[in-house]
Parts: structure tokens; C-alpha cells; sequence
């Protein structure tokens, strides 16, 4: 498994396991799937927080700068030469090269790639994980 696969891997499982833990309930008599139902997932929306995950997606020629003005617990920017100005997060993972985040406050960064940017506000520094060179967190 590739180090950008495990990165997605790893930032999906964590939303699935929050998406999971509302699933409980107390009773019993809740609805059941039936032989004929056949329950789909959502893809993934591009640009919103769904169930704690943003996915910020940069294509060639298509937008260069986004934002996510309420924040997202996990904000993964995918794709080169994007901008993104965002409210808090605790995570904020990079899967390509020369992207740029400013956002209100992060615990953690994992950069895989090169050149990418964050400036965060709030009083803690931000653990950097990073497999590329040139990647830089910084306070604004």
C-alpha cells in the first residue's frame, strides 16, 4: 500500500468509525433491512463536511481557491496548487503538491507531498507528518 493510499485509508476509516458510533440505539425496535432492500452509500461531496471529513478536491484546470468558512475535523486536500481558507480543524491531510490552507486553528498536519503550506491561528503548534520536502506549518 502506497504511503498516499494509507494517508486516505486511514483519514476515511476515521470517519467511517464516527459515522458508525451515532449508529447505536437503545431499543430494539428499529427498522430492519429486508431481502429486497439494498442500502448504497454516498460518494464523498467535494467542498463540505460530511460526518466530520471535508474533501477538497484540485483538478487541472478547475477552481484554484476554496473555502470551508464553519471547518471540518478532517480536512484532506487533494491535488496541486489549491487554496483553501477554513475554520478549525483537527486535521488537516495533504495528498499532492504546492497547496496552501489557512485555517482558524489544526492539531495536526500529514503532508504527502511537496511544498505544501499551512498557517493556522490558535495558540498550539500543530504536529507535522510529512513524507515529502518543503512542506511548512506555520502561525499567522
Amino acid at each position: 500500500m502506497t504511503p498516499k493510499r494509507l494517508l486516505l485509508t486511514l483519514a476515511l476509516t476515521g470517519a467511517l468509525a464516527t459515522a458508525v458510533a451515532g449508529c447505536t440505539s437503545a431499543s430494539d425496535d428499529s427498522p430492519r433491512p429486508t431481502s429486497t432492500s439494498s442500502p448504497t452509500a454516498a460518494a464523498p461531496a467535494d467542498d463540505t463536511c460530511v460526518d466530520g471529513v471535508a474533501w477538497m478536491q484540485f483538478d487541472e484546470g478547475g477552481e484554484t481557491e476554496k473555502s470551508l468558512p464553519d471547518g471540518c475535523d478532517t480536512i484532506v486536500v487533494n491535488g496541486n496548487g489549491g487554496t483553501v481558507t477554513a475554520g478549525p480543524a483537527k486535521v488537516v491531510v495533504f495528498m499532492g503538491d504546492g497547496n496552501t490552507v489557512t485555517v482558524d486553528s489544526v492539531d495536526q498536519v500529514d503532508a504527502e507531498g511537496d511544498d505544501n503550506t499551512v498557517r493556522h491561528g490558535g495558540d498550539n503548534e500543530p504536529v507535522l507528518n510529512t513524507d515529502g520536502a518543503g512542506n511548512t506549518v506555520t502561525a499567522r
